[in-house]
């Protein structure tokens, strides 16, 4: 692996409506960048990036075009503004005016998703629910349910009222088994309640249940009711979909207002990337330079390490993001690939992180490449100028360490003594938003995305599909089968383990 060494940086940066993408720690000049935007970029390139901005790019292997970037713009849920369908669910919901079977106003919606049905919501819940609009004193509480094992279940079922809960169903196929064995769960919990009561399972489907998913046929044999579901494009992909009616749970958490600021500010980023020139181009720096470090530096790991703790699930976001878009060694024509493609992506909340693996960054033998993500200034006006001004101090604190680290990670420190020695050498980016808005939040998920994009085209990749997980599910219905009894036998390991379930 080539060892990179850096002298004294220019300081690169570029702007967007109060993001600021600074790679002056890549150590790469913009004429080096151009240069090798002219080597690497396929000559197809601009005729892609349009295809993709109009909703025509196709996806070959599922024969659909792709479409993500319309839900931010003329093919928006809330096209019709506040009568749409879905701002009249979301204001229904935050009114306090959707009631549940015995009467009661809905207090907690629980989305039960997993990956993109999941993952971006939360993340966009969690990072812009200081944002809510409360026009109103009724309040509901949005809770995220994935993991197939029951786990998350087994903490919000307790703190929930099954006569106040409504659960939406966010699953782009309507029929992925890790969604729907929360779904039956949950359904069990709501039904023993309404028993007693004298209700049944109509009455959950009517007040307690929404839809969200591309297969309304489905959506429509499982009982959900036509009022209750929202549907959208087939080719919108999971991880792509948080702009669309997938969003919903961000919507009830945050408000339709802030969520159409989310898709103003993607929009603008989408308008950067169509129109600004290669050094000056956010996602394009990024996807060239991870390019760059991936091939020239042969760096094959990216960390993602966010300094605010509104940003602490974007690394678990970008992870699948990227790597399930780009982690292949097929063309987008099938045919193999024999060299390196999209890098492993990982992270963590960065304060965290320098108490945990920032010891491995700053001393351990690998290499990596890392973008730190930072918000430079904060105000809340909830809180007394007293509270503000103690927040504020925090806030530089935190500036502070990710700039300090940023700079070790780069330069190092050099020592005779090996405890003290620091090699540096680690190739860094930053991306500094003035303030952590909505529409700033939903410009730097853009700018990721049209990354991800621009480095599938550059490896000849489909970056929207999946195939690798489709096998791993049928994989798994075998072994299910055989936990149920029937006679498969896999390996002597696997076929241990099944016997002491």
């Amino acid at each position: 692996m080539q060892q990179v060494e850096f002298d004294d940086p220019l300081c690169s940066q570029t702007t967007l409506n109060g993001l600021v993408y600074d790679w002056s720690y890549q150590f790469l000049t913009p004429d080096e960048i151009k240069s090798f935007a002219k080597k690497r970029l396929p000559v197809h390139f601009k005729q892609a990036r349009d295809a993709l901005l109009t909703g025509t790019y196709s996806n070959p292997s599922e024969n659909r075009e792709v479409t993500h970037v319309l839900s931010r713009s003329r093919h928006s849920v809330l096209r019709e503004g506040d009568k749409s369908k879905f701002a009249k669910i979301v204001r229904k919901l935050r009114s306090g005016k959707w009631l549940g079977a015995t009467g009661k106003p809905i207090t907690d919606i629980v989305n039960i998703g997993v990956g993109g049905s999941d993952l971006g919501p939360l993340m966009a819940s969690f990072a812009l629910r200081e944002f809510a609009t409360d026009i109103h004193e009724h309040h509901v509480y949005t809770h995220f349910v994935s993991s197939m094992d029951g786990g998350q279940l087994y903490a919000v079922l307790p703190i929930c009222d099954p006569e106040t809960t409504l659960f939406i169903v966010a699953s782009k196929s309507f029929g992925t088994i890790d969604t729907f064995a929360n779904v039956d769960t949950a359904r069990e919990w709501m039904l023993e309640a309404f028993e007693p009561l004298g209700l049944d399972a109509s009455d959950w489907f009517e007040h307690h249940i929404i839809g969200v998913s591309a297969n309304a046929k489905k959506m429509d044999a499982y009982g959900i009711p036509a009022p209750n579901q929202l549907v959208f494009p087939e080719s919108i992909g999971g991880r792509f979909s948080l702009w669309s009616a997938i969003g919903l749970s961000i919507a009830t958490t945050c408000g339709v207002q802030v969520f159409q600021q989310m898709l103003e500010g993607a929009r603008l980023m989408d308008e950067h990337f169509a129109s600004a020139p290669v050094d000056e181009n956010i996602p394009m720096l990024m996807a060239l330079i991870g390019v760059y470090n991936r091939e020239e530096r042969e760096i094959n790991n990216l960390a993602i390490l966010p300094y605010d703790g509104r940003f602490r699930m974007l690394p678990s976001y970008l992870q699948q993001l990227d790597m399930e878009s780009n982690g292949k060694q097929f063309s987008y024509t099938n045919q193999t690939i024999d060299r390196p493609t999209g890098p492993i992506v990982w992270g963590g909340f960065g304060p965290n992180g320098q108490h945990a693996f920032f010891q491995h960054l700053h001393q351990g033998y690998d290499q990596f490449t890392a973008d730190f993500v930072l918000v430079l200034h904060r105000t809340d006006k909830r809180f007394s100028k007293r509270v503000q001004t103690a927040l504020a101090e925090q806030q530089r604190l935190a500036v502070a360490n990710c700039l300090a680290h940023r700079r070790l990670m780069a330069f190092g420190s050099q020592s005779d003594t090996p405890s003290e020695h620091y090699p540096g050498g680690h190739p860094t980016s930053l991306l500094a938003l003035r303030e952590l808005t909505p529409e700033s939040f939903g410009a730097i998920v853009a700018a990721y995305e049209h990354k991800i994009f621009v480095q599938g085209l550059i490896w000849g990749l489909n970056s929207f599909d999946q195939p690798g997980v489709e096998q791993g599910k049928k994989v798994a219905l075998d072994t299910f089968r055989a936990l149920h009894g029937e006679s498969l036998s896999f390996d002597p390991s696997t076929d241990a383990i099944i016997k002491m379930v």
